[in-house]
């Protein structure tokens, strides 16, 4: 009866450690399909894109881009398009002019986007170890920050100038310049509004961290920006400490809290209706 009964705690125990590998074994399987999958969209939104190194001379630092450019903007030499600066998260750290190349390039270069107006999209990288905003540590949580204790980057400093360059060369709507990023992007968006306050015509900075002492120098600037209250990279708390400076200026920023959500929003907030905001707002200073 005893050795019945060791039998059939045996043959249990295999089946559960069976269904076990098993089920693991599918995880492994559906996360290496993610990331081939993934990978295949930024080879396939690359090809779409002009590749690019850009060198600055005075700080002596390579950072290669894509940049798309709508297909009309080669015949219509009658018209200026605008163009959006995106800011890649940590994710898109590397030299390789590909990892940069996320979910919201994928978007920008869309129909959904495009379809609303022909619109050029550069696409800047950092390197590997670097940041947009020159925080002392590369593990979360990325919080508000002061401009006197961490000054501007070499890398936001480069794309700027990278941005300047781009807009004489292809002879960019200078009124319509717009920027965007999520997460290290964010707070590069945040750094860079407040550092180019004259540049941009509006921003939409996403899950990001700034400086709410730097503010004032954008009260005339329209911005939308989002967080997920769920958060815990770069923590809500940045956005609701941010908007509560901006309370004691009049402005023109509108922050939106998405309940419960974390640290990817871009599908939530990356709408026809935003974009169509956006591409509205002009630079008449």
């Amino acid at each position: 009866m005893f050795q019945g009964g060791l039998k059939v705690s045996v043959f249990v125990l295999i089946v559960i450690l069976g269904i076990f590998v098993t089920i693991k074994a599918h995880k492994s399987y559906s996360k290496q399909q993610e990331r081939k999958a993934y990978r295949q969209m930024q080879l396939s939104v690359a090809e779409r894109m002009v590749a690019g190194h850009y060198h600055n001379a005075e700080l002596d630092v390579q950072m290669p881009y894509r940049l798309f450019i709508p297909k009309s903007a080669a015949t219509a030499t009658d018209r200026a398009y605008p163009i959006i600066l995106a800011l890649h998260s940590g994710r898109g750290r590397a030299n390789d002019n590909i990892k940069q190349i996320d979910h919201t390039i994928e978007i920008l270069i869309s129909d959904l986007v495009q379809g609303i107006e022909p619109a050029y999209v550069l696409a800047p990288q950092a390197d590997e170890w670097t940041h947009w905003v020159d925080y002392d540590s590369f593990s979360p949580p990325f919080l508000n920050f002061s401009q006197q204790e961490i000054p501007q980057s070499a890398n936001l400093k480069t794309a700027i100038q990278l941005l300047q360059h781009v807009i004489d060369t292809y002879g960019i709507d200078r009124e319509r310049v717009y920027i965007t990023g999520i997460s290290m992007g964010g707070e590069g968006t945040w750094d860079a509004l407040t550092y180019y306050p004259d540049l941009f015509a509006a921003a939409i900075p996403l899950n990001g961290a700034g400086d709410p002492a730097a503010l004032p120098r954008v009260e005339r600037m329209p911005i939308r920006f989002f967080h997920g209250s769920a958060d815990t990279i770069t923590p809500v708390e940045n956005s609701r400490a941010l908007n509560q400076a901006l309370q004691s200026f009049p402005n023109n920023a509108i922050y939106t809290e998405l309940p419960n959500a974390g640290h990817d929003i871009r599908d939530q907030v990356y709408t026809k209706e935003l974009f169509e905001w956006l591409f509205a707002q002009k630079n008449e200073a």
